[in-house]
């Protein structure tokens, strides 16, 4: 990557645009960042790394902090950079998360961060997602910001970082630049490969333990033995099974035999009490027949009791309608009457009638009058509440001149005071911000002693764990030795026991036996594999107590390091009261910041006040105008109320009591008029009513004497019918009938009675002809003979079910235990070959290199010798620098110790020893090396760029010297370098140059050559 133009815009002090445009160089690829300290030279690596990565070249600088305190409010931030990789050439703009005013309304509102990443020779859209910027970027460059600071561009004070690191560290920091993840990853798995098989291991063990368990055995051998007995006792259980069931079988035939005779016994006696029981009932069937006949005989008399009947009731209606008749008749005689003396007096009423209407026709006449005095009393009434309104509205308008003057004198109070306190924004915005930094130091400080504390105990934790666990292995292996001591002359004590005098030793051939060993104690030998299991389960429990300690002690550094170093960001700032400064910026700039916003409200409200003042003041005068106009027209109407009011009767009613008085008389001369017409249509209509039911009365007299005669001709008619039939009279026959559904119900009765009667007669002879001989059996110890022989046949049979189902789970065991054997030895198998691995990857290998420190180790070989083909040209060729094969600490990571040789006095000692600018040569020639390498391992990316910031001052001269030729030799590969320092001897030796100059309007940069 080679950077070909880095445009600024309100970035950190450049307040306003700047170009630097590399172009300027011409042919010179060495370049010097020069400016006074604090202008801005170490904010152009930012804005560098800030458009590649969206982070500043020191991580302690965030981007919300890189916009430039001279930026207006609605002016954005941003930075672009046009870069080469390869054949192509990019250009990516990025501008950091800032606040801006809002566009409508008052207050603020925040811009996101926004990223374009642009290809210049195609014409392919440009990416604008970070996360796809932030692949594409990683893909070209073959780096992420770590790698990038790192072997690109070397911060201020991290110069020597990787030659002086710790192991830990370093392997931390070649993790990041080589991605060697993969490998630790490739360990973890291993490790994990291991655990699962030893677990897989454990698992089949136990699985076939459980299966020799469950089979009753101790052996697979013992297991198959069992099965002879298993099946002998399913034969055994057959045989009985088989037995027991034919005994049942008898049972259930004897019991049936016994059932069926008890069924025709019951059966024969049922018979017979059916048929006396239907013989009781023949009396009342007998009765039955005889009410049938008489229905039958009444039946045929149903005609003539219908005629009588309607006859009968015919006459009864004509007499009821004749005595109806007549009382209406007299009625109509007495309505007719009524008619005729409601006629008496109708002259009078005539004359009432018509006074009534007269007394009306005055009263309208004086309403009018009535009206028009009080319309125009109401008129007066009226003008005076407008009067007295108006001088209301005249000393309300009043009141608000003098509130509208008050309110223009407050608003330009509140505006001022707001303008007053909205100036201090920038001194608390400055103030806040460092008041944040101390607090960010010291709670930084508090979390890294607090994390230092854990660390010194958990340390001391693991020491005594380890402490603890290497008495126990050794308490473990000395009574495993003993074991086996004990287990050895138990041996021999049985071997001596078999020696013969005279004969030879089957071991030394000698027929001399002079000191036979000789029994030791009698008690029971020692479990020799459990005590070797608990050794090694012991030794196992020290290795990770091991491993915990030192884990525990790098832990401590680290967190003594990041203790020193907060420290050192806090300085001498006292811990104390932090939150509470802060919380007073916080609220004296938020005060600030809200009387900022109240000035254009503020603004507003008092020209709204001079205005309210101007429209108070105009309200006035028109109030006092409309109170004149008022009085004179109150003054007009109660004039004309007075000339009306005595234009009127003395004594006159309002209007609406006339009006009542009016309405009254019209109704009472309309209501009498009503009466008189009413009365002589009634008196008309009472005579033609009297006639006309008169008329009917006679007609339904003659009508009711007609029909008494013929219903005492069909009453003759029916008394001699009734005779003929055998009735004594009409109310025996009505008697004797019934409905026809209860005739055939009675009907039906009487033959179901007949046919039941010939069944039971005929079923009781054949039932009684079948239980001939039979005699009533015991049913009852028939079935209880039954049901025992059933229970055992049940029983018998689920003893043998229970046998064969024995057998079978016993051959499924046998299988099982068989496939057990087998999954065990494949699981012992694979457990020691992955254990092995696991060992060998985890550095348990004897060397103690596991296999990601095996790869990091043979890539720090290669930055190591790149970086000693520099350094030979340096310090006279004194140092080199190699990779320490053992650890220079007690439990420190191996293989990963830098060390330089003196090729003075050829010792060799570890890098932090060197001096200031022995230190800086050396750590020179290491990140070229590194960068070297990194560029050859990143997929071919090739770094053609390269920036140091500072690091030159701890040099002499002739160093210095050495030093610059370095950096002249790195243009022979057309890299470009970039140096920041304040040594004057680089600005005679460099004369490319980029100037930065500070100013109070922000600072500027070019170039300037020769």
């Amino acid at each position: 990557m080679r950077p070909l133009r880095l445009t600024v815009t309100h970035f950190g002090p450049y307040a306003a645009r700047q170009e630097i445009d590399f172009a300027a160089l011409g042919p010179h690829r060495l370049f010097l960042i020069a400016g006074p300290t604090g202008a801005g030279k170490t904010s152009l690596l930012d804005a560098l790394c800030f458009a590649l990565f969206g982070e500043s070249s020191g991580e302690e600088r965030l981007p919300a902090h890189l916009r430039s305190r001279h930026a207006p409010p609605d002016t954005p931030t941003e930075v672009a950079l046009e870069f080469a990789q390869g054949q192509r050439r990019w250009r990516i703009t990025r501008s950091p998360e800032w606040e801006r005013p809002k566009r409508r309304g008052e207050g603020t509102t925040k811009e996101r961060m926004k990223v374009s990443l642009q290809a210049l020779d195609t014409d392919a859209p440009p990416i604008e997602r970070e996360a796809e910027v932030e692949a594409r970027i990683r893909e070209l460059l073959g780096l992420s910001a770590a790698e990038f600071r790192q072997t690109v561009l070397l911060p201020q004070g991290r110069f020597r970082e990787l030659l002086v690191a710790k192991p830990a560290d370093r392997q931390a920091i070649l993790q990041t630049l080589f991605r060697t993840a993969l490998y630790a990853r490739i360990q973890r798995e291993l490790s994990a490969a291991a655990n699962a098989a030893k677990g897989a291991l454990r698992e089949a063990m136990g699985a076939r333990a459980n299966l020799l368990r469950r089979a009753g055995a101790g052996t697979p051998e013992a297991a198959l033995a069992t099965r002879a007995t298993l099946l002998a006792a399913a034969r055994e259980a057959e045989a009985a099974r088989d037995t027991a069931a034919a005994a049942a079988t008898a049972a259930r035939a004897a019991e049936a035999a016994g059932q069926e005779h008890a069924r025709l016994l019951a059966a024969a006696a049922s018979a017979a009490r059916a048929l006396a029981e239907l013989e009781l009932r023949a009396p009342a069937i007998q009765s039955d027949r005889a009410r049938l006949e008489a229905a039958r005989r009444a039946d045929r008399l149903g005609l003539a009791i219908a005629e009588a009947e309607a006859a009968a009731t015919a006459a009864t209606a004509q007499r009821a309608a004749a005595a109806t008749a007549a009382a209406r008749t007299e009625e109509a005689r007495h309505r007719l009457s009524r008619a005729e003396a409601a006629l008496a007096d109708a002259p009078a009423q005539e004359g009432a009638a018509r006074s009534a209407q007269a007394e009306a026709e005055r009263l309208h006449a004086l309403i009018a009058l009535v009206a028009e005095a009080e319309q125009a009393s109401r008129a007066a009434t009226q003008a005076e509440a407008a009067l007295r309104q108006a001088e209301a509205a005249r000393s309300a308008a009043a009141a608000a001149q003098e509130a509208a003057r008050g309110a223009v004198a407050t608003a330009g109070s509140a505006r001022a005071a707001a303008q007053a306190e909205a100036d201090q924004r920038e001194r608390h915005r400055l103030a806040r911000e460092a008041a944040a930094a101390r607090l960010a130091a010291a709670r930084a400080l508090d979390a890294a002693e607090a994390a230092l504390h854990r660390a010194r105990a958990e340390a001391t934790r693991a020491t005594a764990a380890e402490t603890e666990a290497a008495a126990r292995a050794l308490s473990a292996r000395h009574a495993r030795e003993a074991a086996a001591a004990r287990i050895a002359a138990d041996h021999a004590t049985r071997f001596a026991a078999l020696l013969s005098a005279g004969e030879p030793c089957p071991v030394c051939g000698s027929p001399h036996h002079p000191a036979p060993a000789r029994p030791q104690s009698e008690a029971p030998l020692p479990d020799l594999p459990a005590l070797e299991a608990a050794a090694a389960k012991a030794e196992a429990v020290l290795d990770a107590a091991r491993r915990g300690a030192s884990q525990a002690a790098t832990a401590l550094a680290i967190a003594a390091e990041q203790q020193s170093a907060a420290l050192t960001r806090l300085g001498d700032a006292p811990r104390d009261g932090l939150d509470a400064a802060l919380r007073a910026e916080d609220a004296a700039l938020a005060a600030a910041e809200a009387a900022a916003a109240r000035l254009p409200t503020l603004a507003r409200a008092a020209a709204e006040a001079e205005a309210a003042a101007a429209t108070a003041e105009t309200r006035l005068t028109t109030a006092q105008e409309a109170v004149t106009a008022a009085a004179g027209a109150h003054a007009a109407a109660a004039a004309l109320a007075e000339e009306r009011r005595r234009r009127l009767p003395p004594g006159s009613p309002d209007a609406a009591t006339l009006h009542a008085q009016a309405e009254a008389a019209t109704t009472r001369a309309s209501r009498i008029a009503a009466a008189l017409r009413a009365a002589r249509e009634e008196a008309a209509a009472a005579a033609e009513a009297a006639r006309t039911r008169a008329e009917h009365a006679t007609a339904a007299a003659r009508t009711a004497l007609a029909a008494e005669a013929a219903a005492a001709e069909a009453a003759a008619r029916l008394a001699l019918a009734c005779t003929a039939e055998g009735f004594d009279d009409p109310a025996a026959a009505r008697a004797a009938r019934l409905l026809p559904a209860a005739q055939e119900a009675l009907a039906a009765t009487i033959a179901a009675f007949d046919q039941a009667r010939a069944a039971a007669a005929s079923q009781a002879s054949a039932t009684a002809e079948a239980a001939t001989g039979l005699t009533p059996p015991d049913l009852p110890g028939l079935a209880a003979v039954r049901a025992n022989a059933e229970a055992a046949a049940t029983a018998a049979l689920q003893a043998a079910i229970l046998a064969a189902r024995a057998v079978e789970e016993h051959d499924r065991l046998l299988a099982e235990i068989a496939a057990a054997e087998a999954a065990l030895a494949e699981a012992e198998a694979a457990a020691t070959l992955r254990q092995d691995l696991a060992d060998l990857a985890e550095g348990r290998n004897g060397h103690g290199l596991d296999f990601e420190g095996y790869v990091l180790s043979g890539l720090l070989d290669e930055a190591l010798a790149a970086a000693n083909a520099r350094l030979e040209g340096m310090l006279d060729g004194r140092y080199r620098l190699r990779r320490r094969e053992e650890p220079e600490r007690q439990r420190a990571r191996a293989g990963l110790d830098i060390e330089v040789l003196d090729g003075w006095n050829a010792e060799a000692r570890p890098a932090a020893t060197l001096s200031g600018g022995e230190g800086f040569c050396a750590s020179l020639a290491m990140a070229l090396g590194l960068a070297d390498t990194v560029a050859a391992h990143a997929g071919g990316h090739q770094l053609d760029a390269l920036f140091i910031d500072e690091g030159f001052g701890t040099l002499d001269a002739e160093t210095l010297d050495t030093a610059i030729r370095v950096l002249e030799g790195l243009q022979a590969g057309d890299r470009l370098v970039g140096v920041i320092s304040h040594v004057g001897e680089l600005r005679e030796r460099i004369p490319a140059r980029l100037e930065v100059t500070p100013g109070r309007r922000g600072t500027t940069a070019a170039f300037r050559l020769g």
